[in-house]
C-alpha cells in the first residue's frame, strides 16, 4: 500500500466581491508511531512514505545510532502507521535512549548535552561557489508537490560535482533532511563527500542532525539561528545560507569554496 502524498480539499475563494467553491491539492499528513524495541518512544507527523529511509535517518540524526549496524531489523506497518525499530542490545544506544527522553522532557538541550567534540570535524571537503550555484537552482525548481501545494519542504543529496542523487518532499525540514541522511545509510552511501541541500530554517536542531550524521556540507535557501551558527563553527561543518538568485552567504568553511 502507497499513502497517497496528495489530497484535494473544497474550500471557498474570495475574488473581486464574489465567493466561488474551489478544489485544491494539499500535502497529506500522517501520524506515524516509532517503536524501540517495540516499546512506543515517539509519534512523528509526516508524510508517510520512505518510512525506512525516514526513520533510519532519525534514529542516526538524533544520535541514538551511528550506523546501519546497529538496526537489526526495521518492522514497517504502513496501514496501521507504525515502525518498529529493532536495534542492536546495547548499553551505550539504552543509555542514549534513557538520556534523550531526559533531554526531551526538560524542553531543550543544556551545554552538557552537547554531542561529543569527537564529532568535530578536523577536515571538510572542497566545493566550488559554482557548483553550489548551480545545485541550488536546480533544487529549487524540482518540487512539483510544492509547485502544486506549497505546503512541503524539500532536501536533497548532491555530488561536489553537482550531481542529484536524491530528492525528498516532507511537511517538515526536519523529516526532509532525516529521510536524506537516511537514504545515504540505507544505501551505504558515504557522506564525506557530499553536499546536503534544504529549502527550510536552519535551527539547532538541524544543527544537531548534521553533527550527529557526519554531514560535513550544508546548503540551505533559508537563514540560520544564532544558536545553530554556534553549534556549526564549534563543530566546523561547512555551511551556505540564502542560496539563491545567484549568491550565497557562507557561515563557516569560506577557505573551502573554491571560485
Amino acid at each position: 500500500m502507497t499513502l497517497p502524498a496528495l489530497e484535494n480539499i473544497v474550500l471557498h475563494e474570495y475574488r473581486d466581491g464574489v465567493f466561488t467553491e474551489v478544489s485544491l491539492p494539499f500535502s497529506a499528513e500522517y501520524a506515524v508511531l516509532l517503536k524501540i524495541n517495540g516499546s512506543p518512544y515517539v509519534t512523528i507527523a509526516c508524510s508517510g512514505n520512505h518510512l525506512r529511509e525516514h526513520i533510519t535517518g532519525y534514529l542516526m540524526t538524533e544520535g541514538i545510532i551511528g550506523g546501519m549496524d546497529q538496526i537489526d531489523k526495521m518492522e514497517i506497518d504502513e496501514e496501521n502507521l507504525i515502525v518498529n525499530a529493532v536495534l542492536a542490545r546495547d548499553k551505550i544506544i539504552a543509555e542514549k535512549l534513557e538520556r534523550i527522553k531526559t533531554i526531551t522532557a526538560a524542553g531543550g538541550r543544556t551545554k552538557k548535552d552537547l554531542p561529543s567534540d569527537a564529532l568535530m570535524r578536523k577536515h571538510l571537503p572542497e566545493v566550488r561557489a559554482e557548483v553550489v550555484l548551480q545545485s541550488m537552482s536546480e533544487f529549487l525548481t524540482y518540487s512539483r508537490e510544492h509547485e502544486a501545494t506549497h505546503g512541503v519542504h524539500s532536501a536533497a543529496l548532491y555530488s561536489l560535482a553537482g550531481e542529484r542523487l536524491v530528492f525528498f518532499d516532507e511537511i517538515g525540514r526536519h523529516n526532509a533532511i532525516d529521510k536524506v541522511i537516511g537514504y545515504a545509510a540505507v544505501n551505504r552511501l558515504t557522506l564525506e563527500d557530499k553536499m546536503i541541500c534544504s529549502t527550510g530554517r536552519i535551527s539547532s536542531e538541524i544543527a544537531f542532525k548534521f553533527i550527529n550524521a557526519r554531514a560535513p556540507v550544508l546548503i540551505t535557501r533559508a537563514s540560520p539561528t544564532t544558536m545553530s551558527v554556534r553549534l556549526l563553527r564549534q563543530y566546523n561543518i561547512l555551511s551556505i545560507i540564502r542560496a539563491v538568485n545567484g549568491r550565497f552567504f557562507v557561515v563557516n568553511g569560506k577557505e573551502k569554496i573554491r571560485r
